[in-house]
């Protein structure tokens, strides 16, 4: 695997850090001003911004294109074996895994020299 696609799931992977704890919390306890001090909203911040730096990273080595699509894939296929393995939601439709597995080929794809 390329360096490309290693840092866009990296970033990915830390974005979603940040994203699962945020919503447990949201889910359970909602949006309000106290919400801004708890330890949740720094985590979502500092995986924001350090996922960020990995995205500037990419679209100064990269075309923004190339970039965009590993991005979208990686997101869509991080995000569904999260919700599939971690989170325990119900599965997707056929025509959800027909596009997943389209976007795991996408990355072979774009991936390729």
């Amino acid at each position: 695997m390329n360096k490309i696609v290693v840092i866009a799931l990296a970033t990915q992977l830390i974005f979603i850090l940040g994203e699962v704890p945020a919503a447990g919390y949201l889910s359970k306890w909602g949006l309000d001003s106290s919400s801004f001090s708890h330890p949740w909203f720094l985590l979502f911040s500092v995986t924001r911004i350090i996922g960020i730096a990995g995205q500037l990273y990419l679209w100064s080595n990269a075309q923004l294109g190339l970039i965009a699509a590993l991005m979208g894939s990686c997101g869509l296929i991080l995000h569904n074996l999260l919700g599939t393995f971690v989170l325990h939601q119900p599965p997707l439709s056929s025509q959800g895994y027909v596009g997943l597995f389209l976007a795991v080929v996408s990355i072979f794809l774009l991936a390729a020299k």
